[in-house]
């Protein structure tokens, strides 16, 4: 038995007045919202709608195809909780003193 899982690149959840609440997947987003716009004939009125957050989904998109963030090839330093210019310098200075202890 084959238990591999297929998810859809894009996935939203619509309530109708029937009271079903249904999931419709697409390729694209468009084609998501169409799916759930032609369930309209057999469910009655869409009561309310949204792109699905769970574990697999982040706004409706599959999180394996969200873009990573970008990766800085230098660290990014925060000084904005600094509160003087020698705190800023001593932040920005190697945090290691010279014989390498903190």
């Amino acid at each position: 038995m084959n238990d591999a899982k297929v998810y859809a690149p894009f996935r939203c959840v619509a309530a109708f007045a029937d009271g079903s609440r249904l999931l419709f997947d697409g390729l694209t987003r468009e084609q998501a919202r169409s799916t759930m716009d032609a369930a309209m004939e057999q469910h009655g009125d869409i009561g309310w709608w949204n792109w699905v957050t769970d574990e697999n989904y982040r706004n409706g998109e599959y999180y394996k195809l969200i873009p990573p963030p970008p990766h800085f090839p230098f660290p990014i330093l925060d000084l904005s909780d600094c509160q003087t210019e020698e705190e800023r310098q001593r932040a920005l200075q190697d945090p290691f003193e010279e014989d390498g202890e903190p």
